[in-house]
C-alpha cells in the first residue's frame, strides 16, 4: 500500500495523512487516530527512506564521541541517547573520531553530504572554524559533557565549581599538603576537550585554598596510553618526587581504577600510604569505594537528545533560545515549551575511602 491508497481510504489529502502518521499537532485527534486505525488494520508503515526524499531530511542524528564505544561514560552517554532517539523517527549515528583532522574533514564536508539533520557533540571544545561551518551547515548542535556553549544551539554544560572546592576544603583538612594531578591519556590526538578541563580547573580552586604553586605536581603516561608501560611510568613519576604528594587527582574512574591495582601491586595501601580520587562516580567506583566526583552522564545524554528533537520539531526564531536552567528536574515528560535549550550539571564530590588523612611520614618523602 502507497500513502496515495491510505489516503482514498481516509478521504483526506497526502499532506494530512503524512502530517498525522508523523504527529503533527496541526492534525485534530480524532482525525489522527482515524488516520492510525486505518494505517493498522492496513498493516501500512512509513517508510524512512521514502520520507527522507519527500521531506529532504535524513532522518539521522549523529553523536559525535572523540573517545572509545567501550569508555563507562561514551557507552553511558550512547545508551542514553538511544533510549530516547529510539522512541522518535530519526535514528542515531554514533561517530568516533581520533585526530583533530577527522574532526575537520567531518565539518568541512557537513553541508555538502547532507546526510545528518543534528549533531550532538560530545566532550569536544569548538573552534572558531568549527563554529562556523557549523553556522553555515544550518545544523541544529547540541553539545554534552561540554565547558561552554559556543558554537552550540544547545548544551548540558558541566559545573564542578562547587563540587571542586568541597574537595579541596576535605583534602586541607585531611592535612595533604601536597596534590598529584594524574592526566588521564587523551583519547586520539585531541588536545581540546572537556577531560582536559578537570586539572586546570581544581589546581585553580586548590590554589585559592591557599595551597602554594610548590604544592602541585603533574604526572602523565610516558607512552601515552593508559596500559602497564603507562600506569608504570607515572608510578615511577611519582614515586621520585619531592615532596612525594599524598593524594592523587585523577582525571576519570576508569584510570583511577587501573592506577589503583599498579599501587597496590607494589605493595601500597589505599588510603593509608597515598590517597585516590577519581572523576565520573561509574557504578565500579561505589564497589570499590573510590572517592569521586558524580556527574549524571544517562540523564545527561537523555536531556540532549530531547532538547535535540526539540530542536528539530520547532522552528526556533534566531536568536530567542531559552535561558539556562539547572538540569534538576528536567524530564522528557514536560513540554518543550518548558525545557531551557541550555543546562547545567552540578557535579557532587563523594568522599570514599580510597580518601584519608595524609600519612604521618608525607613530608620526610
Amino acid at each position: 500500500m502507497l500513502l496515495k491508497d491510505l489516503a482514498e481510504m481516509a478521504g483526506v489529502s497526502l499532506s494530512t495523512v503524512s502530517r498525522a502518521l508523523h504527529g503533527d499537532a496541526r492534525i485534530s485527534e480524532a482525525t489522527r487516530k482515524r488516520i492510525q486505525e486505518i494505517a493498522d488494520h492496513e498493516h501500512f508503515v512509513l517508510s524512512k527512506s521514502a520520507s527522507a526524499l519527500a521531506s529532504r531530511k535524513s532522518f539521522r542524528i549523529t553523536a559525535l564521541f572523540v573517545d572509545h564505544f567501550n569508555t563507562w561514560f561514551t557507552s553511558t552517554s550512547l545508551e542514553g541517547l538511544y533510549s530516547v532517539i529510539s522512541q522518535s523517527d530519526y535514528d542515531l549515528f554514533p561517530l568516533a573520531l581520533h585526530t583533530p583532522e577527522e574532526l575537520d574533514t567531518f565539518f568541512r564536508l557537513l553541508s555538502r553530504n547532507n546526510n545528518t539533520d543534528g549533531i550532538i557533540i560530545s566532550s569536544i571544545h569548538l573552534s572558531d572554524s568549527h563554529t562556523e561551518q557549523l553556522a553555515a551547515s544550518h545544523i541544529p548542535v547540541v553539545g554534552l559533557d561540554s565547558y561552554g556553549t559556543q558554537g552550540y544551539d544547545a548544551a548540558v554544560v558541566l559545573n564542578n565549581d562547587e563540587s571542586m572546592l568541597m574537595a579541596a576544603r576535605r583534602i586541607k583538612l585531611l592535612g595533604h599538603t601536597a596534590i598529584g594531578f594524574v592526566h588521564y591519556p587523551q583519547p586520539g590526538l585531541f588536545h581540546d576537550y572537556s577531560y582536559s578541563e578537570r586539572i586546570p580547573q581544581f589546581e585553580r580552586i586548590c590554589r585559592a585554598q591557599g595551597y602554594p604553586e610548590r604544592s602541585f605536581h603533574h604526572f602523565a603516561s610516558s607512552n601515552g596510553k593508559a596500559d602497564r608501560e603507562g600506569v608504570e611510568s607515572i608510578l615511577r613519576q611519582w614515586t621520585a618526587t619531592t615532596p612525594r604528594p599524598s593524594v592523587l587527582f585523577v582525571e576519570t574512574d576508569d584510570f583511577a581504577i587501573t592506577l589503583m591495582s599498579a599501587l597496590r601491586e607494589q605493595g601500597l595501601r589505599i588510603p593509608e600510604d597515598v590517597s585516590v580520587v577519581g572523576f565520573d562516580d561509574n557504578p565500579v567506583s561505589k564497589l570499590i569505594g573510590l572517592a569521586t566526583f558524580r556527574q549524571n552522564a544517562l540523564g545527561n545524554a537523555r536531556y540532549a537528545a530531547q532538547t535535540m528533537l526539540s530542536l528539530l520539531k520547532a522552528d526556533q526564531p534566531e536568536g530567542s533560545l531559552p535561558e539556562r536552567a539547572d538540569l534538576a528536574g528536567v524530564n522528557a515528560a514536560e513540554s518543550d515549551a518548558q525545557k531551557p535549550m541550555f543546562s547545567q550539571d552540578l557535579t557532587s564530590f563523594i568522599a570514599r575511602r580510597t580518601l584519608g588523612p595524609a600519612p604521618k611520614n608525607a613530608a620526610r618523602h
